[in-house]
């Protein structure tokens, strides 16, 4: 069911960068998020940001994390494309490169990866070594950034924002096995309480680092970092990549680093994000001035 997956993913990922842009649209000339909740365009983004939580869920449960994760750097791609659309901007070849290597990237190593995981459970025991892993790295950051300032400051919170959201990532494959497996249990109650805990220290580090810096910094924390550490949980805690050799190891390296380098070089372009604060309502729901 691995291709399937990858379908419902690259489409979920379309869905929130469509409805990131709609509620950015909706709210962009509205001072908190009571006034624009009203508004039938911000409501028509929330369908669709609900719509690409739904497709994604999905996908998690037909494939391994490893598949999944790094097909969200799509919604980069469809956002930067409909910017331009909605500017009448010409595309520029150096962000040209970027969307071809971020598409090339991601797309080579959700087939690699296809061909090398399989589906692994998401014991109790691997939640809580991972929540652990990811708490001290959040704290880490956290500290961080209460220590530093500007840019840095806001590097730091994207980057623990990022790695809370990976970890929500493999929550939400553990409380869909849970429920499949056993129905309504209290160990399915726990997984969604530490979701909901999750989202919020996510958010809140998201929106204190869109407070701190450019939010083309925050954008490309959260595309990088998220889909790593999912990764990372994926096949160094849950065993998903059992015939990984240093050959393919090398390759998906490769991979990954293609999309990361066009993600950077999205990042670093001004123009490519010019309008990139939409992207925003894609991490936290909430509308950030409202905060």
């Amino acid at each position: 069911m691995t291709w399937p997956a990858i379908c419902l993913a690259v489409l979920g990922a379309c869905c929130f960068a469509a409805g990131a842009r709609l509620q950015h649209g909706a709210s962009a000339d509205l001072p908190s998020l009571t006034s624009v909740v009203r508004r039938p365009l911000w409501l028509g983004g929330l369908a669709l940001l609900a719509a690409g939580a739904a497709l994604h869920v999905s996908a998690l449960w037909l494939a391994p994390l490893t598949v999944v994760q790094p097909l969200g750097v799509f919604a980069v791609v469809v956002s930067v494309v409909w910017g331009l659309k909605a500017r009448r901007a010409r595309l520029r070849p150096g962000t040209g490169l970027a969307l071809t290597a971020i598409l090339v990237g991601a797309g080579s190593f959700a087939v690699l990866a296809a061909h090398l995981t399989v589906p692994a459970p998401v014991p109790s025991a691997a939640q809580v070594r991972a929540g652990l892993l990811v708490a001290l790295g959040v704290a880490v950051c956290s500290l961080a950034g209460g220590l530093l300032r500007g840019r840095a400051r806001c590097l730091a919170l994207a980057v623990g924002g990022g790695g809370t959201y990976g970890y929500t990532s493999v929550l939400v494959r553990a409380a869909a096995e849970e429920y499949a497996g056993r129905g309504v249990t209290g160990a399915l109650l726990g997984t969604l309480t530490a979701i909901a805990l999750s989202v919020l220290v996510g958010c809140l580090l998201v929106q204190r680092a869109y407070a701190d810096g450019p939010p083309e910094i925050t954008v490309a924390c959260l595309t990088v970092i998220d889909p790593l550490v999912a990764v990372a949980i994926g096949v160094g805690l849950l065993g998903e990549a059992p015939g990984l050799t240093p050959w393919t190891a090398g390759a998906g390296l490769a991979c990954a680093g293609l999309a990361v380098g066009g993600v950077v070089r999205l990042a670093l372009g001004a123009s490519a994000f010019s309008s990139s604060s939409l992207l925003s309502s894609q991490s936290c729901p909430s509308h950030s001035r409202s905060m």
